[in-house]
């Protein structure tokens, strides 16, 4: 079953986060959040408490977005890391309890 298209984004939007910049796009249904670097994503999720804090929080996020119908991914300059909301899913995020997410090993 596919979710329904029911929110739309438009934005454009730059943060610097100390000394790095990341980039928040948003058209239609997709949000789109551009990291620096891996690395800069390991920073931040290192601020963001214990394991099972996070893993609440990105399951929450997850289940928001399906619901609301919009996709967040985010990604680096050269790669797609990490897509959340309609139209995702993977076993091994199901596996550690998380639905409509899915990673982006390649």
């Amino acid at each position: 079953m596919t979710a329904r298209r029911m929110l739309g984004v438009c934005c454009d939007v730059k943060v610097d986060i100390g000394d790095q910049q990341v980039t928040v796009c948003g058209d239609g249904s997709d949000i789109v959040v551009e990291v620096p670097s891996l690395t800069s994503v390991y920073r931040v999720m290192r601020q963001l408490r214990r394991l099972a804090w996070r893993k609440k929080r990105l399951s929450e996020l997850s289940g928001l977005l399906q619901t609301v119908g919009l996709t967040l991914v985010v990604r680096t300059p050269s790669r797609k890391l990490i897509s959340l909301g309609i139209e995702n899913d993977s076993m091994l995020l199901r596996l550690f309890g998380v639905r409509n997410a899915r990673l982006h090993l390649s």
